[in-house]
């Protein structure tokens, strides 16, 4: 799944030195992957949205819908939370949440004894005041609501609030951990330390290593203020889907 950090900064040295444009530093590279990283994979969710409104392929390798949720399998997590009675009525999103899914409510006072069969709706601040003021429509233990905190982006208010231990899961899908190319300095040069402990590859789908190449080029343009570095970035892209179809 990983595609290794060492190998695309050496496509991109690479390119930039037979173009003669200069050299990138492993601190610019680290910067330029992180962000080449995440437009990709914050990519992901626009294909989908834009996908959805076309017809469907019937062939489901060729499917943009498909091929998408399956390079962002790797992303989808879960978490849990429990309340006791006294524990409030706010569930805190994990800070490496960048798309929330769903919430379900457990039926038993601890994880272990759970099973999570309760899904909670939730609902805008609008509909939360229909929802309360109308006896027939009032949350309870089997269907649960919450809503997004105003002054907290992070955070759902649940109702009913915890009057006994509950648990909850919330799935959602979380951010990729920046790519890092870790180093070490011999003969004044850095080579690549794989064994660092933050040494990090890049966590996309293998079939977007070429993609990353060329995102962290066009970026690269900027900093070594070569803007034509793009055209050299392209051309090789050109030539690598050329060699994958034949």
């Amino acid at each position: 799944m990983a595609i290794s950090v060492d190998t695309v900064y050496q496509k991109v040295l690479a390119i930039c030195n037979k173009e003669q444009r200069g050299y990138i530093t492993p601190q610019e590279f680290n910067l330029l992957a992180d962000r080449a990283q995440y437009e990709i994979f914050e990519n992901y969710f626009n294909e989908i949205r834009n996908a959805e409104r076309k017809p469907k392929n019937q062939q489901q390798f060729s499917d943009i819908v498909e091929q998408a949720e399956e390079k962002l399998q790797f992303f989808k997590t879960t978490n849990t939370s429990s309340f006791g009675a006294s524990g409030g009525s706010s569930i805190a999103l994990p800070a490496n949440c960048y798309k929330f899914i769903s919430l379900e409510r457990g039926d038993g006072s601890s994880v272990a004894n759970s099973d999570f069969m309760y899904p909670v709706e939730i609902v805008s601040q609008r509909e939360l005041r229909y929802i309360l003021n109308n006896p027939l429509t009032a949350p309870t233990a089997e269907r649960t609501i919450a809503v997004r905190e105003e002054e907290t982006e992070g955070d759902l208010d649940f109702f009913p609030a915890a009057t006994s231990q509950i648990v909850f899961r919330s799935y959602y899908y979380r951010k990729p951990h920046p790519p890092k190319w870790t180093y070490v300095v011999v003969n004044e040069q850095a080579l690549y330390n794989q064994s660092a402990p933050d040494a990090q590859d890049f966590q996309l789908h293998s079939s977007e290593e070429e993609k990353i190449v060329t995102k962290i080029l066009q970026l690269a343009g900027i900093i070594i203020k070569q803007p034509d570095i793009q055209q050299a970035a392209m051309a090789s892209h050109q030539i690598n889907n050329q060699e994958k179809n034949n």
